[in-house]
């Protein structure tokens, strides 16, 4: 009997997590972040931003190619100096700008100190719709332009929070003047900094704070807020939410950070 009863369990378990709806992909692979033609931002694939002829494509000769969602940002020979793009071993072209940083002087509240982009040059090498998602940069200072018909491939829907920047209307881009960052959450800014100052709203250094801040000076950078690889917190597992790893829903990212 007692077999029996737990033999039910065990089949009861099982058909609930059978119905269970699956948990959605963690993980760059799919993402929006994905440039290949199965990847998250389809129009990218399909211009041929992941697209690379070189360095053993599968099929040989001088038309074969292979599609590499990591190789648009990374390469593991030649890359660009860390100190450079403030990202590891970065194969996309950096923009030239020289950005316009938070609005601290009309903050009465803000302690954090001077402000130092970090590991964000990075993300605004794309961002800032300067300069092409498919152009790519290595040591030697030569930049190449990947894609199917040979063109730059420009979003300027990706710099909607900069300022100043004109008309953003499609075509080949680029866009320039996309560096004026004063009206958007401060990045490149120490968050231990602002917490020595005296910020009292701000939450302790545990938990998922403890991923989502950079470097031993604890900084707020892009990525404190999104993971483009989708593997920390709810990044990737919430649709349309762009790749953040705290929700928005309830204010649980603001509060991560911020006693309210």
């Amino acid at each position: 009997m007692k077999t029996m009863k737990r033999l039910s369990i065990l089949l009861a378990l099982g058909a609930t997590v059978a119905l269970m709806p699956s948990v959605s992909r963690a993980t760059i692979i799919g993402g929006s972040h994905d440039f290949t033609s199965t990847g998250g931002y389809l129009t990218a694939g399909t211009n041929g931003v992941a697209r690379f002829k070189w360095g053993g494509a599968p099929t040989g000769g001088t038309n074969s190619y292979y599609q590499n969602p990591c190789q648009v940002c990374h390469i593991p020979h030649k890359s660009q100096a860390y100190a450079t793009a403030k990202a590891p071993l970065w194969n996309h072209k950096l923009s030239a700008n020289t950005y316009v940083t938070y609005d601290s002087l009309g903050s009465a509240t803000y302690l954090g100190g001077a402000i130092t982009l970090g590991s964000s040059i990075a993300c605004l090498s794309c961002h800032d719709g300067s300069v092409a998602i498919n152009q790519t940069s290595g040591a030697s200072g030569s930049s190449t332009t990947n894609s199917l018909n040979g063109a730059a491939v420009y979003v300027p829907s990706f710099a909607v929070e900069t300022l100043n920047a004109g008309t953003v209307a499609s075509g080949a881009g680029p866009y320039v003047g996309f560096n004026n960052l004063t009206q958007m959450h401060p990045i490149g800014v120490s968050y231990s900094t602002a917490v020595a100052n005296g910020d009292t709203e701000l939450q302790p250094v545990t938990g998922i704070l403890t991923k989502m801040l950079k470097g031993t000076s604890q900084n707020v950078e892009c990525a404190s807020c999104h993971d483009i690889h989708e593997t920390v917190g709810t990044a990737g597992t919430i649709p349309y939410d762009h790749a953040l790893i705290q929700p928005l829903e309830g204010g649980t990212l603001c509060l991560t950070c911020h006693k309210k």
